[in-house]
């Protein structure tokens, strides 16, 4: 493991979860907490390692902070926050799905608590950064990588009025043929047992209706979700179904289409991605511009 040093670790006993709450916060060097507000970007995988550490897996050099300098240097963007909040066990063996869990006593897992991880990102993290780091209230935006686009997505589909840009790459998102009865069948998504704290076991079809992306877009207020910048990719289909997520980021961009919304990636499926934190971070290094155009007119407007 080879955390980058310029993120900043934050704990703080979670009122939501019982335990404490984690997340890694990068500070640009104009950060000043009496200053300007910053826009932010909440980076989701589960552990809020992931995205800061350049070891997370052997395709990987550098780690998302190396993106956004990279992307800074070329003048694309401007000075922002990255926040990677923990929305998982300590150990990482239990994802938290943005959910509140329906049977957190199913693992004995660190860093689980009561499980209720919906309502520590909405309620605690997002105030923290915002309260401590002096993050404007207005300029956020999300993005995700894997389980972690299945995480913005839903994030966003819960609290559209929250974000004004949202990327996802290689998400792992559910099918849902009619979001008013079981998901399909042969969707084996999430039959794992480390789900089994989030969504109960046996399955509770409710509950997976209840945090399917999908379901919770065609819910959502159109027009909240059609002020807000999407920018979708994934691996392409030739190595499906190991090696990416092609048919069920066809599958997002196929729902979204039916809302009225565009994705703004100049390629969805890239034919030379993978399901790996290199192509994750190459993913990143092209959303950062999108979700700046999408800061400035809020910051300009009210800064």
């Amino acid at each position: 493991m080879e955390i980058d040093p310029r993120a900043q670790l934050i704990e703080w006993p979670s009122t939501s979860l019982g335990v404490n709450g984690r997340m890694y916060i990068y500070t640009p060097p104009e950060y000043d907490p009496d200053g300007p507000a910053l826009p932010v970007v909440y980076l989701l995988r589960g552990h809020e390692r992931e995205w800061i550490n350049r070891r997370e897996d052997d395709s990987r050099i550098g780690s998302a902070i190396d993106v956004y300098e990279r992307v800074r240097a070329r003048g694309e963007i401007g000075p922002m926050l990255l926040v990677m909040p923990g929305l998982a066990s300590t150990d990482n063996r239990i994802p938290g799905l943005l959910a509140d869990f329906i049977a957190p006593q199913l693992t004995d897992a660190p860093g689980i608590g009561h499980g209720r991880f919906a309502t520590f990102f909405f309620d605690e993290v997002l105030p923290l950064v915002e309260h401590q780091f002096n993050a404007h209230p207005r300029a956020r935006a999300i993005t995700g990588f894997s389980l972690g686009g299945y995480m913005a997505i839903k994030a966003v589909a819960m609290r559209p009025e929250l974000f004004v840009s949202v990327s996802a790459y290689d998400g792992s998102f559910p099918y849902a043929s009619d979001c008013g009865r079981r998901p399909r069948r042969y969707d084996t998504l999430f039959t794992a047992p480390m789900f089994d704290p989030a969504l109960g076991r046996p399955r509770n079809w409710q509950q997976l209706r209840d945090h399917n992306p999908i379901c919770l877009l065609m819910q959502a207020d159109r027009t909240a979700l059609r002020r807000i910048s999407w920018m979708i990719q994934y691996g392409p289909e030739h190595i499906e179904p190991w090696g990416s997520n092609f048919y069920r980021g066809e599958y997002l961009l196929r729902a979204l289409a039916t809302l009225g919304i565009a994705n703004a990636a100049p390629q969805a499926a890239l034919p030379d991605g993978a399901h790996t934190w290199a192509v994750a971070d190459r993913h990143l290094e092209q959303a950062l511009p999108l979700h700046y155009r999408a800061f400035e007119h809020i910051i300009k407007k009210d800064p």
